[in-house]
């Protein structure tokens, strides 16, 4: 039995029982590919629940901190991270808060431009992404990626790539560097860039 909770809201029907033909024509396989979509939310859910567990940081938090451990310096401009997290301003701000509690960011203001506020990863953030990768990556492959196929992650990655191209946004492919992201072992197997500096 489907959990309602957990379906979107599908097209009513009009008062007389029978769906509009419009109604009738947008209930397609579209529809139901964006159910099938909305359901694997259960992915994330059973990924954070593994990483709550080790003791390790959120997805997104995980996503925070590898963006600016590939960023020059360390750091971003708040702004330019949410929109590389996907995230609203405030939901930005709200997540840099709580990592900066952690001691694992912390906000800079810059003195040449009183309105920009950068999110700088700390020495202990660095470490808490380095000792939590293995937990985030290996969540992801438990929960997801070890149920289908080579060909279907490889069709999965176009789809959504597609998707997210077609709102805007740059999708991300194995080696993103140019957009702040790419191979997390290679990030968090980098030396810091700042050296001895912090």
């Amino acid at each position: 039995m489907q959990d309602p909770a957990n379906t979107p809201p599908k097209p009513t029907e009009t008062g007389g029982g029978d769906a509009t033909p419009a109604v009738a024509e947008l209930d397609d396989a579209g529809f139901d590919a964006w159910l099938g979509l909305w359901k694997s939310q259960v992915v994330v859910r059973e990924v954070e629940r593994a990483l709550r567990a080790a003791g390790a940081p959120s997805p997104a938090g995980c996503e925070v901190l590898s963006r600016l451990a590939a960023a020059p310096e360390g750091r971003m401009r708040m702004q330019e991270l949410a929109r590389r997290c996907f995230v609203s301003k405030s939901g930005i701000s709200q997540l840099v808060t709580q990592l900066a509690k952690q001691g694992l960011v912390e906000r800079r203001g810059d003195p040449d431009n009183l309105r920009v506020t950068y999110a700088v990863l700390t020495e202990r953030g660095r470490e808490v992404l380095r000792g939590g990768a293995p937990a985030f990556l290996g969540s992801i492959r438990e929960h997801f990626s070890r149920h289908l196929t080579g060909a279907e992650l490889s069709s999965l990655t176009a789809i959504t790539g597609k998707l997210i191209a077609a709102h805007g946004e740059t999708p991300e492919g194995p080696d993103a560097s140019e957009t702040g992201g790419g191979d997390l072992f290679r990030i968090v197997s980098a030396p810091d860039p700042r050296g001895a500096q912090d």
